[in-house]
């Protein structure tokens, strides 16, 4: 009776080879799964800091417009940094409305984005 015993315990000793293959795959595809989101990552925030500075352009812009007065606020176009701005006023009851687009590349073609603000006079 002990040598039952005995030879069961060797049998259940390790690994066998298709587990060590089946361990593998499953940490293979995990580890590409990993790399895979780490690129998708690193590319939404090139992206996400791209579309700061076109905020941050816009911005800029805008605050041109407002340190103007009201007479003198007129539409235009100009590029900086490869960021497209062009502006559109319009007088209303209670000052200028303005209308900011802006165009700039990114990793899938040319975007747009417009801003929209009312300057007081």
């Amino acid at each position: 009776m002990r040598r039952r015993s005995c030879g069961r315990l060797r049998a259940r000793r390790g690994a066998t080879l298709v587990e060590l293959v089946v361990a593998m795959m499953i940490l293979t595809v995990g580890l590409l799964a990993l790399a895979g989101s780490a690129s998708l990552v690193t590319r939404l925030s090139g992206e996400g800091a791209r579309q700061a500075a076109v905020a941050t352009i816009a911005q800029a812009r805008i605050e041109r417009l407002r340190s103007v007065p009201c007479s003198a606020v007129a539409g235009g176009q100009d590029t900086v940094r490869g960021v497209v701005s062009q502006w559109t006023t319009q007088s209303i009851t209670r000052g200028q409305s303005v209308t900011l687009s802006v165009q700039f590349a990114s990793v899938r073609g040319t975007r747009s984005q417009s801003f929209r603000t009312i300057l007081p006079c």
